[in-house]
């Protein structure tokens, strides 16, 4: 019996190894391979199933009202299914949660010694999205679909923004903690090269997201607020500054945002990229008052939307759509509000809330956290970040990586 009871825990501690090295992959891909990430996830579920301890990972699931949430918030989709016109679209739209799933497992068999292990990996991804970002920048090399005027390699290039937007944050960390001079020298080049990517690609949305981010994160951390806020005002303008005269990427971006904002004001034109996005959520408002509580159903976006759309002069040559009756509102919490409703909206905060209030003693970790929210909820702002790939992963590997750093500080100081 004993022996039976030894090779159990020997098969389950071979298999946990296993679901560690695939996390560490799935960490890696994450910036350069959907394939990569796909293959990760299959292999991270299989080991998953075949190392057992359902009781266990049972017990640590329903404990945690984070993953609770993230639950919520998948069946709710699923009941909205039933109200909405479109349901096999409206099934195909919500499938795509199930990158969510992987939440769970990350949390019950991610080993504490490897925690730092897929942050390095993520590093490692961004290391050579970033050098063949450059490639494509400084025209040494080619890929197909991708610009040197905005060169972000594997992904659009607001969702590349972000993750070097927290690349760069998690890199700071890193220069400021680490004592070996040889790897402090090592992420401070890296730092530089993330952050110079940062404003050499068109994705206003990370550098919008990396700015406020940089001010509210030192705001928090220096005792003396009124020096925190002059420091990193100034820090932040400086950076803006030299981006504007540095890049040309940036600053035909910004000159342009300039001029919609203008062309919005005065001539009542909502028809350029960022003056649409403000029609688009505008419209999506007030399109929500018609079903304010439980939402119109998703894909059916269009129904109460189309009468404020044509206010703005808005065709629907002027965005993409994936059905007759859908729209992406570009912005997550717009969207949300009109496809669920209050009480949807209320279920996206509540993980928001939740993620925050996480229990974390270390500063690090517990900065990055914060970084990594405030992050997160800015891109949310400008995408709906629910519902597109990349958006999605990014979410599910660091907000389970943070549940689970929260579930191991519980266990050191309980």
């Amino acid at each position: 019996m004993n022996n039976y009871f030894k090779n159990i825990n020997i098969n389950q501690t071979f298999y946990n190894n296993y679901i560690n090295y695939f996390i560490i992959l799935y960490s890696f891909c994450l910036p350069i391979s959907r394939a990569g990430v796909s293959l990760s996830i299959v292999l991270i579920f299989l080991f998953w199933i075949l190392e057992a301890d359902f009781k266990r990972k049972y017990f640590e699931i329903k404990n945690n009202y984070f993953i609770l949430a993230i639950f919520i918030f998948i069946l709710y989709s699923f009941i909205a299914v039933l109200w909405s016109s479109d349901k096999i679209f409206a099934l195909e739209y919500v499938k795509k949660y199930y990158h969510f799933l992987i939440i769970p497992i990350i949390f019950t068999s991610l080993k504490k010694e490897y925690i730092d292990k897929v942050f390095s990996a993520f590093l490692l991804g961004m290391l050579i999205s970033e050098i063949t970002s450059y490639g494509i920048f400084f025209e040494l090399w080619t890929k197909e679909g991708v610009s040197p005027n905005d060169p972000s390699p594997f992904m659009d290039h607001s969702n590349y923004s972000t993750y070097l937007a927290f690349t760069v944050f998690i890199l700071m960390h890193k220069i400021i903690h680490t004592d070996d001079l040889k790897w402090k020298l090592a992420y401070s080049i890296f730092f530089l090269f993330s952050t110079s990517n940062l404003f050499l690609n068109g994705g206003r949305t990370g550098q919008f997201s990396f700015l406020i981010t940089l001010c509210v994160i030192g705001f928090l951390n220096f005792k003396n607020k009124l020096k925190a806020v002059v420091l990193f005002i100034s820090l932040g303008t400086t950076i803006f500054v030299s981006a504007y005269n540095l890049s040309p990427v940036f600053k035909d971006r910004f000159d342009y945002f300039l001029h919609d904002v203008e062309v919005m004001i005065n001539e009542k034109d909502f028809s350029n990229s960022f003056s649409l996005r403000v029609a688009l959520w505008i419209s999506g408002l007030e399109a929500s008052k018609h079903n304010l509580i439980f939402g119109s159903g998703i894909g059916d976006e269009r129904e109460n939307a189309n009468y404020i759309l044509q206010k703005f002069n808005i065709s629907n040559d002027n965005f993409k759509q994936e059905t007759e009756n859908s729209i992406d509102f570009h912005n997550m919490y717009v969207q949300y509000i009109v496809q669920l409703g209050i009480v949807g909206l209320i279920v996206i905060l509540l993980i928001f809330y939740l993620f925050f209030k996480l229990d974390i003693r270390d500063k690090v970790y517990r900065n990055l956290l914060i970084i990594f929210l405030i992050l997160y909820f800015c891109h949310s702002m400008l995408g709906n970040s629910f519902h597109i790939n990349q958006s999605m992963v990014l979410f599910a590997l660091f907000s389970s990586i943070f549940i689970t750093i929260s579930k191991y500080e519980k266990l050191k100081f309980s």
